[in-house]
């Protein structure tokens, strides 16, 4: 089964300053902050410190393991060492720092749907003014794939595999959900959370 990834707002949301990016990154790659498109910044990448704060409404004052944002995950060094070798052949590990000197790492992923001709046309749909409805995947197309994004979903949305889940669920990982329900950005309903 495939899984759309969100945040869990029981948990600070990570942000990274577009100040920080463009200071450290250039003007060229200082999007950075804005751009969720799969472009590798490894060769330019300079440890940029990040942000926590609370989602809208929320009081919580915990850093979680994997925070989800615009496309990328915010990954602790425990939840680094859980999923580095699941996640490495999807995409690319960039350190930063948070709080007092805290480490971590922010994980770009570079796959795409697309890319591996895995969206299912058949099920795409658009309401009558054209926005995307709903969405699926060709679910045999992906086996061996633990992580991806969708360029239909302006790349902001990250998706996994069971396994990814596992994997997290295993270790105790805090900070997102899964939701079966891929096409809803929102992740209201039918998550399981971690």
């Amino acid at each position: 089964m495939i899984y759309r990834i969100h945040h869990n707002e029981a948990y600070l949301m990570y942000s990274v300053p577009p100040l920080e990016a463009m200071t450290k990154l250039g003007e060229q790659h200082g999007v950075f902050a804005f751009n969720a498109e799969p472009k590798s910044y490894t060769d330019v990448w300079k440890a940029l410190h990040i942000d926590f704060s609370p989602c809208t409404g929320s009081k919580t004052k915990a850093i979680p393991d994997i925070s989800e944002n615009f496309g990328r995950l915010f990954l602790s060094t425990k939840a680094h060492a859980v999923l580095k070798d699941v996640l490495a052949e999807c995409g690319e590990f960039l350190p930063v720092t948070y709080s007092e000197g805290e480490r971590g790492f922010i994980f770009n992923p570079l796959l795409t749907v697309e890319q591996l001709d895995a969206l299912d046309t058949e099920l795409t749909t658009h309401d009558h003014n054209g926005n995307l409805e709903y969405f699926s995947f060709h679910e045999k197309k992906l086996k061996g794939i633990a992580i991806f994004k969708a360029q239909l979903d302006t790349y902001k949305g990250i998706f996994c595999s069971e396994e990814v889940k596992k994997v997290c669920e295993k270790a105790h990982l805090s900070g997102i959900t899964f939701n079966p329900d891929i096409s809803n950005p929102i992740g209201e309903l039918y998550t399981t959370e971690q």
